[in-house]
């Protein structure tokens, strides 16, 4: 988990070296890359399930339950030391 998530926090960071007009909020990334950017973390089923969200700290967030019609049905915190 903990190498996903230092994945993660990469591909957000180098997103957000070249997006400057965006340093706060969420990186958006499904399969690796990043496919949007949100001002704060909301509405789980406008996202697929299996998404994940990175915010300006680092934290990561995966969109979970639901199906890819209907959207997720929760933000879940991913827990970096989780095995």
């Amino acid at each position: 988990m903990t190498q996903l998530i230092e994945a993660l926090r990469a591909t957000a960071t180098k997103w957000r070296a070249g997006n400057k007009e965006h340093p706060d909020g969420v990186v958006l990334v499904w399969e690796g890359e990043v496919y949007g950017w949100k001002n704060e973390l909301r509405d789980p089923a406008s996202e697929r399930p299996g998404s994940y969200a990175v915010d300006m700290t680092g934290l990561v967030f995966k969109a979970e339950g639901g199906d890819d019609y209907n959207g997720a049905k929760a933000w879940i915190a991913v827990d970096p030391d989780a095995h």
